[in-house]
């Protein structure tokens, strides 16, 4: 038997004898493969969670196209490190503090983002200095030893002015703290940033660019696809596959893996077991892949 599944990693395996449904979930869990600038964003974020505290911590900036794959790497990042706890299930020791960026600059949705974020819920009556003592009151209690700001780009949905008074902010608190901090954001971020000289300084910017047709884009693709429980090998390594990946996905990270696990989804349901060039075509054309008419509920079931 594992002489016809070499095409699959061998922790896949068992997932092959499972229900059609579960196979299915299986799909769209999180997924982790290692690539050259995904693992050069981790060691650079690892760099930074090792960093002895000092008077001036140095930070990151990740930049890159929405569905560059920012977000499959901080979760790969989170769960290398989670929250140490007790036997009780309380936080003893907390790695990481993962917080996005409120949706307009505004240091009272801040704190808010990181007193609900340390586990607490904020109390919306409180005025603006109340929740900034009372998050720094938490932040003292556990601090974390590297916090991460996604979705940076909202800055620019405010004034110069609050831009600033924000990016000050995250300053603060890294000074407070001694702590280092992961931004994440769009290209905008990084406009967002180097408009104050002393912020861009301390983030240091690293792109996550689109994919190019290569050798490194095919050797992810292959090893995504040994990821997807289908009991025949498809052509991932072939040309004609990277291609329409390439022309589907405009070298998106995120969009290329949707795209094979949709077809995989298509592969399964109609009992083909491996992704072909047309079931390709297919997932990129249906988007979000949704159930064919004859197995949607019934609206009197609903």
């Amino acid at each position: 038997m594992a002489h016809d599944l070499e095409h699959l990693h061998n922790g896949v395996w068992s997932f092959l004898d499972e229900a059609q449904e579960h196979r299915i979930t299986r799909l769209y869990m999180p997924k982790w493969v290692s690539y050259a600038r995904g693992d050069e964003a981790l060691a650079r974020m690892e760099h930074l969670l090792r960093h002895p505290p000092c008077s001036r911590m140095p930070s990151m900036l990740l930049y890159g196209d929405s569905d560059i794959g920012k977000t499959m790497i901080v979760d790969k990042f989170v769960r290398d490190h989670p929250d140490i706890c007790n036997e009780h299930g309380e936080v003893e020791a907390r790695k990481v503090l993962r917080l996005q960026m409120p949706s307009r600059p505004n240091d009272d949705k801040l704190y808010a983002q990181i007193i609900q974020g340390l586990g607490h819920q904020a109390p919306y009556s409180r005025r603006g200095t109340d929740l900034e003592i009372l998050g720094l009151r938490l932040l003292h209690r556990h601090p974390p030893r590297l916090m991460i700001v996604d979705e940076v780009h909202h800055l620019l949905a405010g004034t110069v002015r609050e831009q600033r008074q924000s990016l000050n902010q995250l300053k603060f608190l890294s000074n407070e703290l001694r702590m280092p901090i992961i931004a994440l954001g769009t290209s905008e971020a990084l406009y967002a940033m180097q408009a104050d000289p002393q912020i861009a300084s301390r983030f240091e910017a690293m792109a996550l660019p689109r994919w190019r047709e290569s050798a490194g884009l095919r050797e992810f693709v292959v090893s995504f696809g040994r990821l997807l429980p289908l009991h025949r090998p498809s052509p991932f390594g072939e040309k004609e596959m990277i291609q329409k990946l390439m022309a589907f996905s405009g070298g998106l990270t995120g969009r290329i893996t949707s795209l094979l696990v949709q077809a995989a989804e298509l592969a399964i349901r109609e009992k083909k077991e491996s992704i072909s060039l047309s079931l390709l075509d297919r997932a990129a054309a249906a988007g979000i892949f949704k159930l064919p008419a004859e197995q949607e509920p019934d609206e009197t079931d609903v």
